[in-house]
């Protein structure tokens, strides 16, 4: 978890990366589901929590930071908030039906339940966050 007072990690960009990926899951669940009766069509899964984790904490506050470009880095893929994009993948290893499309409509359908849930939520997040911002800018004025 990141404490916003002592991190020099920006909450608003985390807020965005975050939303442009539930965003772009949003997009890739509605396709599976749209191609539900194509025959072999393969789904598509979005990952990115975890890698966006890795981004959020390879930070200076963090205590792998390099402070030395010879340092060995922490991993071979550095990752940054700057250059974060989420990871879409095709699922081959499973057949779900005789015609080789592996979408199951139940299972989607909650996943996209999830997703805008979650995406509800961190919109009203980062609305408060701006309120809040805003509230500390003009001093409760206004």
């Amino acid at each position: 978890m990141i404490n916003p007072i002592s991190s020099s990690v920006d909450p608003m960009t985390i807020l965005q990366k975050s939303l442009d990926a539930l965003s772009i899951q949003h997009e890739v669940i509605a396709n599976n589901l749209a191609n539900i009766d194509t025959p072999n069509f393969k789904r598509s899964v979005v990952s990115f929590q975890d890698k966006l984790s890795m981004a959020i904490n390879e930070t200076p506050d963090s205590p792998l930071w390099r402070t030395n470009p010879m340092h060995m880095p922490l991993s071979p893929k550095a990752l940054s908030l700057n250059n974060f994009q989420p990871d879409i993948r095709t699922v081959n290893d499973t057949i779900g039906r005789n015609d080789g499309n592996n979408v199951d409509m139940e299972m989607e359908s909650g996943l996209m339940a999830e997703n805008n849930l979650l995406y509800n939520s961190l919109a009203d997040v980062t609305g408060r966050y701006i309120a809040n911002l805003r509230h500390a800018i003009t001093e409760g004025k206004a």
